[in-house]
């Protein structure tokens, strides 16, 4: 038996099989093939992967990360692991908020890493993204009961300023008198077609517009004595406002403070830089303007000063949301493997309003994040139910059928199993397509030396279910290869690539319950792909979420076919992604992804019968192109089913 060596996990659908005195081979059809240069197979020292949980976190970082929600931890908590510890940290926060999220994602991921930087970094970020929103909520409720007084309605009435815009409007418009300039103005904001741009307006602008237009109506229907008392009474209307609206303290003193005292007092407490400036430039202007200056400024000036500084302030927190997703959008390009996740930000950042963004940080990068794990989840060939790649092979002498465990990080438990008695090297073609029945588990085809196909059922616990089920009468036998790439056409179901002795490739379509949508094989490449030696699919080589062809031609070279995912090519032009020697080896496979990081892997076997690992970068290449020994002599021996 082969030593036992290193191995990983995860698949894609679809997987070739190599077998030890057999090649399986197959050639795209008529185009010419360029590309840039691949890596030269050569040997190595074996790698490992991080494993799960993690311990990174030091007592101080954690003490920290909770200080952000206030908690004073004790050594119950203190002794988590990371993950443990993040999700005491999720129970903690408050729920709806960016903290809560964030703790989510970092929990719930099989990115080993996630918790710690959750800690040391991510918690941080979210609680200022928090801090952001609950300053932008209470702004809000402030320009609302700023409205209120403007409107004459009880700005402490909470049930009131509590309400979304457009609701709080209504209310306006069911409460003040109706017919007056503030009733059809707000009736006129929340009209059929209105938007939160309306809603906006009428907030910052409309209802005191509205409000002075009723006032100075009154007035000027009023004897001089009342029109007195009503012009006193919109002042103070006015500065109960501004302060409302200011966030600042509203007291009797101030509302009935000469305007010159209440501006000053406005100036050196308000925190808005414009507010502060307009504050200024009413109090020195010239002595004959100076009083129209101050009423101007708490009537309208201090109302449009803040709106600026809300704005500015908006447009840094939206500048602060781009950033981050930019960063999050680049480090999913720069992986090439996260297409979702790319997909989405890209998005959000096209949209660009701060509601696209806040809702993308939210849940939409964690939606998109397991639609990835999902997809990566599918690249891998887990005979054995325990998410961790797997490799089968048959001896070629006994007919037996081993089952060898990947441990997920890039080695093989100890030992092996035989889900598989005698009869094994009577097969002429032994391969996986995935799961071929739609019942969640990784199946086997074979075919017989009559040209029968037969499918083996996987029961997900490293064994089949009793029987086989025929699923192609004679005549399989024509082909020179056969073999799966997982799911080709896009439907969600894996299928079948073979090559006849003309050299074309064609395509029969799984229909997901173990049998053909058809039965006819579909023309997918035209002669020519006799000319290769060995062909198989990694499933999605290059992380554009379709399977992918692998072909290596008489003179030792390897090129990758990318596949369309509509069960054709990209372009048909085969990429160059390994130079001459890999004829050395009499046996190229892949196991999909082998090494746990999401991207498909090449294995080898030399003429020695060592087996060796080339890691696929997930993006049509290799991460160093060197060949990493995974097992030592013997491999020869036995016939790797793919």
């Amino acid at each position: 038996m082969p030593s036992t060596p290193p191995l990983t996990r995860r698949r894609t659908t679809g997987v070739a099989l190599l077998i030890a005195g057999l090649v399986t081979t197959v050639t795209i059809s008529t185009v010419a093939v360029t590309a840039p240069a691949g890596a030269a197979p050569a040997a190595a020292v074996a790698t490992s992967a991080l494993a799960e949980p993690t311990t990174l976190a030091t007592d101080e970082d954690k003490v920290e990360a909770t200080r952000v929600l206030g908690i004073n931890p004790g050594i119950d908590m203190l002794v988590l692991n990371d993950q443990e510890f993040v999700l005491a940290l999720w129970r903690a926060a408050r729920d709806g908020s960016f903290v809560k999220a964030a703790a989510l994602g970092a929990y719930d991921t099989s990115d080993s890493q996630a918790a710690y930087a959750f800690i040391k970094t991510g918690i941080f970020a979210a609680a200022a993204d928090d801090a952001r929103a609950e300053i932008a909520e209470a702004r809000a409720k402030a320009l609302r009961r700023s409205v209120a007084v403007t409107v004459g309605l009880d700005p402490a009435d909470t049930e009131l300023i509590e309400k979304n815009d457009r609701d709080f409007i209504f209310s306006v418009w069911q409460r003040v008198t109706a017919g007056s300039h503030v009733w059809t103005a707000a009736r006129d904001a929340i009209a059929d077609g209105t938007t939160q741009d309306d809603w906006t307006a009428f907030l910052t602008t409309g209802a005191q517009v509205a409000a002075e237009l009723d006032m100075r109506e009154a007035i000027e229907k009023a004897d001089a004595e009342l029109a007195a008392q009503l012009a006193a009474q919109q002042l103070a209307t006015a500065k109960r406002s501004l302060l409302q609206l200011l966030l600042l303290p509203v007291t009797d003193e101030l509302v009935n403070a000469p305007n010159r005292q209440f501006v000053l007092y406005v100036h050196s407490e308000a925190k808005g830089t414009e507010v502060r400036l307009a504050a200024q430039a009413a109090l020195n202007a010239p002595d004959a303007e100076v009083s129209k200056a101050l009423s101007d400024f708490i009537h309208t000036g201090g109302a449009a000063a803040n709106t600026r500084d809300e704005q500015a302030a908006a447009a840094k927190e939206l500048a602060g949301y781009v950033s981050t997703v930019t960063g999050i959008r680049d480090a999913a390009k720069a992986d090439g493997y996260q297409p979702n996740l790319l997909a989405a930000a890209g998005q959000a950042l096209t949209t660009g309003t701060t509601l696209a963004l806040q809702t993308f940080l939210l849940k939409g990068q964690e939606e998109a994040r397991k639609l990835d794990e999902a997809f990566r989840a599918k690249a891998t060939w887990d005979f054995d139910g325990d998410k961790k790649p797997n490799l089968l092979a048959a001896d070629v002498n006994t007919g037996e059928l081993f089952l060898y465990r990947g441990t997920g990080t890039g080695t093989f438990e100890p030992g092996r199993t035989a889900p598989g008695r005698g009869g094994w090297n009577s097969l002429t073609a032994v391969f996986s397509p995935g799961d071929f029945d739609g019942d969640g588990f990784s199946d086997v085809i074979a075919r017989t030396a009559a040209g029968e196909l037969y499918l083996y059922r996987g029961t997900g616990a490293g064994t089949f279910m009793n029987g086989r089920t025929l699923i192609g009468r004679s005549g399989w036998d024509a082909f020179t290869a056969i073999f799966s790439p997982g799911d080709f056409d896009g439907d969600g179901f894996s299928d079948v690539i073979v090559r006849n002795a003309a050299g074309e490739l064609r395509l029969y379509k799984g229909n997901g319950r173990g049998g053909w949508v058809t039965g006819v094989g579909i023309l997918i490449g035209r002669s020519g792909w006799n000319a290769f030696t060995a062909i198989f699919s990694p499933g999605d080589f290059d992380g554009d979420r379709f399977s992918d062809v692998i072909v290596r031609n008489a003179a030792g070279e390897l090129r990758l076919y990318k596949g369309n995912g509509r069960g054709g090519w990209d372009t048909g032009v085969g990429i160059l992604i390994g130079r001459s020697g890999w004829n050395a080896f009499t046996a190229i496979l892949s196991t999909g992804d082998f090494t746990g990081d999401g991207r498909a892997d090449v294995i080898v076997r030399g003429a020695a019968g060592d087996l060796r690992l080339y890691k696929g970068n997930g993006r049509g290449g290799w991460t160093t192109g060197v060949g990493i020994v995974i097992g030592n002599s013997g491999w020869n021996a036995l016939t790797i089913v793919s």
